[in-house]
């Protein structure tokens, strides 16, 4: 199926802003939201300049009512991204502090929730929502994120029968790290890195193939998975994601 109407949650910068350029076009109408007004402008901007027919919204994923409005007053819609997403971790305390671990599930896991039952209600053919492979790991450096993406994770492949008969095809990406505003400062290596153009095209390629699960890259899925079974004692020199100011 080619995408015409697509639309995309966190498109102001990182992957969000390569997802959009990626499918600018002629022909293509492309509905952005994000949070930064000026870097969302810049967005909508590029892809205009690629021929590409652009909305622009501010909007909180976390805030319900608003992205049920918003999804709501879209036109004809062919695809959902749900890309919206923050990263922190403990920085250099023992652990992350009560709001942050509210804020990171806010906005991953329910942010992510009020992006994509107003489109599974408008029954929109193709909804894509943004993982990680650190949804395939408990990750001390990270509690509350990579919490969050394994609940994306497991929710993502148990609804996707149902949501089938439907008429609903949903998609789980998991990707690496990425090289974006978001990773800048992890104080630790990061093996497998891409650029967020290299993601997005794979994250394009494997959605007009009509795939249910996208990971890349592979060997770091699987070595994720093995790291799940070492004991914990081994992360403990890891230092922690920044937390969020």
């Amino acid at each position: 199926m080619q995408y015409r109407t697509i639309a995309m949650t966190g498109a102001s910068s990182g992957l969000g802003q390569a997802l959009a350029l990626g499918y600018a076009a002629p022909g293509i109408t492309l509905h952005l939201a994000g949070r930064d007004a000026v870097r969302l402008a810049q967005t909508a901007a590029a892809a205009q300049a690629k021929g590409a027919r652009v909305t622009q919204s501010i909007a909180d994923v976390t805030n319900r009512e608003e992205m049920a409005g918003w999804v709501a007053g879209l036109e004809q819609l062919d695809l959902m991204i749900a890309n919206a997403g923050v990263s922190a971790g403990p920085g250099r305390a023992n652990r992350e502090q009560d709001e942050q671990i509210r804020r990171v599930f806010a906005t991953n896991l329910d942010g992510v929730f009020n992006t994509v039952l107003p489109a599974m209600a408008r029954k929109t053919p193709r909804i894509v929502i943004i993982g990680s492979i650190a949804g395939l790991i408990a990750l001390p450096t990270s509690p509350a994120y990579s919490a969050a993406k394994a609940a994306l994770d497991f929710w993502v492949r148990a609804a996707t029968p149902g949501a089938a008969r439907e008429g609903i095809a949903l998609t789980l990406v998991r990707p690496g790290f990425i090289r974006t505003p978001m990773t800048a400062h992890n104080p630790y290596p990061m093996p497998g890195m891409l650029g967020a153009d290299e993601a997005a095209r794979r994250i394009i390629q494997g959605i007009a193939a009509g795939r249910g699960v996208i990971t890349f890259p592979r060997w770091f899925a699987a070595l994720a998975w093995v790291a799940n079974l070492a004991p914990k004692s081994l992360f403990a020199r890891v230092p922690g994601k920044p937390a969020q100011s």
